[in-house]
């Protein structure tokens, strides 16, 4: 039997894992059971799941330390949350899950029926049977990645939202499950090595998206996500810087984008690479700032030229005051470096103005707009160029109704 057909069920209650158990082999899952802690290390060790249910409640520890502990071992399988405890808890530890880099399926709240079990079982396995490291690099060799871009936004142009440049997000067009998010194949990357190679790809498409918008009239800049492996590559600034030239581009319109963890990784290195991307006009922004485990005295000797803070940090900001005192805590520091912020995930007007009252710079979110293809980008942004300044509409109180206008040039680069 493969690996994508193996299931580990966490539970302590032993009529429950019966429950999973049967259904589960019922669809011809090989299933392995786990009624506590140790008993769980075991069968991770030996038994590599490809799918596990794992409940939040468990006795003498939580749900929680076992994510913790399968983001540790580098863990490829998906994981499927179960538990009693109310929705709020079960969404959280989900993104908690996210956050930790591990592949994080559907919610499964007790108690569960047998066609929705069986409906989560079928589809995590569909999905795990079409993306091996094969397929993955199959699909990087016939260019079948794709780039979707989210626009960014300044919070500080009177309210009106100006688009100010775009991230670049790779999904995978994938032949038979159609548009595959990161979230699905980027970790398998990783662990198989191939992410240099698909970094290399998104690389690419993005400086020639930017010649084909620079040829339609319009000069944005777009950020792209490294991949640790990059940040030990010291060719990389000048095959960047080279890729740029050779396409006629101004080094400003790309902004190269970082995580934490990745920078912590050879820290030398790692503050060579960016400091001559630097030299090269080429903007740094942290990503995820906020979720890693960097060090303040090595995170203020680095060359940035933004912090992006992780849309974890904002979630509860509308409706909880230490989440907004922490908030403007992180800000003040930011401040304090002299350093630009953007925010992700911004979802509604209220979270959008509350960033504005601390002087953040820039955002991006769903409140905006979601990731777009390119030519959906290309019309959004024609659009708010189109309408004259004095035109834009108020602001409205309603969540979904934050207006962007005119587009204005503008590099990251500080």
């Amino acid at each position: 039997m493969s690996r994508q057909d193996r299931i580990l069920i966490v539970d302590d209650e032993p009529e429950v894992r019966a429950f999973f158990r049967d259904v589960a082999e019922g669809l011809h899952f090989q299933v392995f059971e786990a009624g506590n802690q140790t008993e769980f290390e075991e069968a991770i060790g030996k038994d590599n799941p490809a799918v596990i249910i794992l409940d939040l409640t468990l006795p003498n520890t939580d749900g929680i330390v076992l994510l913790r502990d399968l983001a540790d071992r580098k863990c490829t399988a998906d994981v499927i949350l179960t538990s009693g405890q109310d929705a709020r808890v079960l969404t959280t530890a989900q993104r908690l899950g996210r956050g930790f880099g591990l592949k994080m399926g559907p919610i499964l709240p007790k108690p569960v029926a047998v066609d929705e079990l069986e409906s989560v079982l079928e589809r995590v396995r569909s999905g795990a049977a079409s993306i091996t490291a094969d397929t993955l690099g199959r699909a990087i060799d016939e260019e079948e990645l794709v780039l979707h871009y989210q626009p960014k936004v300044s919070l500080q142009a009177n309210g009106d939202f100006p688009i100010i440049g775009s991230e670049a997000l790779v999904r995978w067009q994938h032949p038979t499950r159609g548009l595959v998010p990161p979230g699905a194949f980027i970790p398998l990357a990783e662990d198989c090595g191939l992410i240099g190679r698909l970094t290399e790809v998104v690389l690419r498409r993005a400086i020639a998206q930017l010649v084909a918008w620079k040829d339609q009239g319009i000069a944005i800049p777009v950020s792209v996500n490294l991949s640790p492996k990059q940040l030990t590559d010291m060719t990389l600034p000048d095959r960047i810087a080279e890729a740029l030239a050779l396409a006629g581009l101004d080094p400003a319109l790309l902004v190269v984008e970082i995580t934490e963890q990745a920078a912590m990784q050879d820290i030398d290195k790692a503050t060579d690479i960016l400091t001559r991307l630097r030299l090269k006009k080429i903007a740094i922004s942290l990503d995820d700032f906020g979720v890693g485990y960097s060090s303040l005295i090595k995170l203020y000797q680095m060359p940035l030229s933004e912090l992006k803070f992780d849309r974890s940090l904002i979630v509860d900001v509308d409706e909880d005051a230490d989440a907004r005192t922490f908030v403007k805590a992180l800000v003040a520091l930011a401040h304090g470096l002299k350093l630009p912020i953007c925010v992700e995930g911004v979802e509604t007007l209220t979270t959008a103005e509350f960033l504005q009252s601390l002087k953040c710079q820039h955002a991006q979110g769903f409140h905006f707009s979601k990731p777009l293809p390119p030519e959906d980008f290309f019309d959004l942004v024609k659009g708010r160029r189109a309408r004259p300044a004095a035109a834009a509409e108020p602001q409205s109180s309603a969540p979904t109704a934050a207006p962007m206008a005119l587009y204005r040039t503008a590099s990251l680069a500080q």
